[in-house]
């Protein structure tokens, strides 16, 4: 694999495998910051075979695995020719209306990958009601840059690394910089947060938890209502849930949120099947 220097040669490679190709398909959709990121910490690798490209990016212990194929059958020669695919954790997932996923889900199927999560979309209309609260409000404050490494801590805790693109130490000091966090600190501890990105007329709120302890509390509810109301000028807010997790879920409900059929498939190599099963 080669590691890509320049944005350019990036929209290059993409460019070529598409130029023609009857039956594109691909799970990478990068926005702009992110992939100049990505390219200028030497973070993404590339491997071309022919009619489909495949980039790797590494994420802690394991790769995610982008691709851009001129069909399903390309995909699947290309995933059958990359080497050591089988024995490496790899991730990659396929994001799109359920119908239009089939064939990128057989094509990594047949390669060795599992089914590891399915995750579902839900979106909320900006002017919807707010539930009323429920007993006194918490004391919400935007995270400050000393809560940083906390922040952190608490998401390595809650959530799960391969399924849910846990944010890195750098990615949260420039969240909690442009004041994309809020926090609620009760008796000297970390009690929950919120973190979200919102760009334009769209927020995109990508985690919230509560710590053990704090449950039952009103914290997390104290937040969501802190940043659905400090968003005024969001027309849409969207998010993304493991579908099988219904208590979150219906969570994300009582708050005005449902799902808009978007799914995002998340499949695992063996080894990270293995791991999971010991």
């Amino acid at each position: 694999m080669t590691p890509f220097r320049t944005v350019a040669e990036v929209l290059t490679a993409i460019q070529t495998v598409k130029a023609g190709a009857a039956d594109f398909c691909t799970n990478f959709f990068p926005d702009g910051q992110k992939l100049q990121d990505w390219v200028g910490r030497n973070e993404l690798l590339g491997e071309s075979r022919a009619g489909a490209l495949f980039l790797f990016r590494r994420d802690r212990d394991f790769s995610r695995m982008f691709f851009c194929a001129a069909s399903p059958a390309a995909l699947r020669e290309g995933l059958a020719a990359l080497p050591n695919l089988r024995a490496e954790r790899v991730v990659a997932e396929v994001v799109g209306a359920e119908s239009a996923l089939t064939g990128m889900l057989a094509g990594l199927e047949a390669a060795g990958f599992h089914r590891y999560r399915k995750l579902q979309r839900m979106a909320r209309l900006g002017q919807s009601t707010l539930p009323p609260a429920a007993g006194a409000e918490m004391p919400v404050t935007l995270a400050e840059g000393a809560d940083a490494p906390m922040i952190l801590n608490s998401l390595k805790g809650a959530f799960d690394r391969y399924a849910e693109q846990l944010p890195t130490a750098s990615e949260i000091e420039s969240a909690v910089a442009a004041g994309q966090i809020f926090v609620v600190k009760l008796d000297g501890k970390l009690a929950g947060l919120l973190f979200f990105e919102t760009q334009g007329m769209t927020s995109t709120l990508r985690y919230w938890l509560v710590a053990e302890g704090f449950r039952d509390r009103h914290v997390g509810a104290a937040l969501m209502r802190r940043y659905l109301a400090t968003q005024s000028a969001v027309r849409r807010f969207l998010l993304w849930v493991i579908a099988s997790n219904d208590n979150a879920v219906q969570k994300y409900l009582r708050f005005g949120f449902a799902p808009d059929g978007l799914v995002d498939h998340v499949l695992a190599s063996a080894p990270i099947h293995h791991e999971n099963h010991r």
